[in-house]
């Protein structure tokens, strides 16, 4: 029997697990990005702040992550359950912006 079931066996990676960039859920909009869609790009208020915002953490970069922006109502019309970054990865056609956006600096790339 095992008794120190809080050590983890080691696996092929030398005792290290594979990190994956972590995935957050549906969020609303931020504020600076939401700003930038309704100043710059001249979008309508109410649609931009209706959207729903999806983010990934970049690897090597502590407060840098690629998002995706989709609507939600249009997700669901599609009969997509949007739960995490993988749910809009075979569905690209929901995807309306994407890019990177860091927090330190502010920066903003829509791509």
């Amino acid at each position: 029997m095992n008794w120190k079931f809080w050590k983890k066996p080691p696996d092929q990676n030398g005792g290290k697990a594979a990190k994956t960039p972590k995935s957050a859920k549906p969020k609303a909009l931020p504020q600076a990005i939401g700003r930038i869609m309704v100043v710059s790009m001249q979008l309508d208020p109410d649609m931009v702040w209706g959207l729903k915002y999806l983010s990934q953490r970049m690897e090597g970069k502590k407060n840098a992550e690629n998002f995706r922006i989709f609507n939600p109502g249009k997700a669901i019309n599609a009969g997509v359950a949007v739960k995490d970054w993988s749910s809009l990865d075979n569905r690209p056609e929901l995807i309306l912006y994407s890019g990177s956006y860091d927090k330190n600096s502010g920066s903003i790339d829509f791509g």
